[in-house]
């Protein structure tokens, strides 16, 4: 690997790691307290047991749905549903500016770009986001983060065995 490959190239020449391995590796962890990428949403309950919080628990069901998944095409759908948020977000930013009515907000995200989310067959979801686009997307972006963190952890694994197999050597390491 180039030391000056974008990231994304250097995660994708990595070898496929399956959610369910990263499932599998976080359930053999003792305490996931202890992994540094998680330990924000792990914690201890009024009784002293291990905790997790509810939104990882929930990103680690949506994952173990798909187990054939990769952790690169859970990086990458992260990274998209972050993108969709922020780019809605400028977006809303801009026609309230203008003076746009609320109205007329579908309509034209709708028209702007089919990737954000508001296509036909997304109707109710639509609806549901022009409710409150702040608390929806702000809830999208959090679980969108999870799903990052998770799959870095993965594919972190996948470079980890590639590093501490016979043959590679620390120059090998991208900077």
């Amino acid at each position: 690997m180039a030391s000056d490959a974008p990231l994304l190239e250097r995660l994708a020449e990595l070898p496929a790691v399956r959610v369910a391995e990263l499932v599998a590796l976080l359930e053999g962890m003792p305490n996931l307290a202890q992994e540094p990428l998680l330990v924000g949403l792990v914690g201890v309950d009024e009784d002293g047991a291990p905790a997790q919080h509810p939104l990882l628990t929930a990103v680690l069901e949506h994952l173990s749905r798909r187990p054939d998944a990769t952790c690169y095409a859970a990086l990458i759908e992260a990274l998209t549903g972050i993108w969709n948020a922020a780019v809605r977000g400028a977006v809303v930013a801009r026609l309230r500016a203008a003076g746009l009515p609320p109205d007329d907000f579908l309509l034209r995200l709708g028209a702007l770009s089919p990737t954000l989310g508001f296509q036909f067959e997304n109707r109710e979801w639509a609806r549901q986001w022009m409710a409150d686009p702040t608390a929806a997307d702000a809830q999208l972006v959090q679980q969108c983060a999870v799903r990052l963190l998770l799959a870095l952890r993965g594919l972190a694994e996948a470079r980890a065995r590639a590093l501490t197999e016979p043959g590679v050597r620390p120059s090998e390491e991208p900077r």
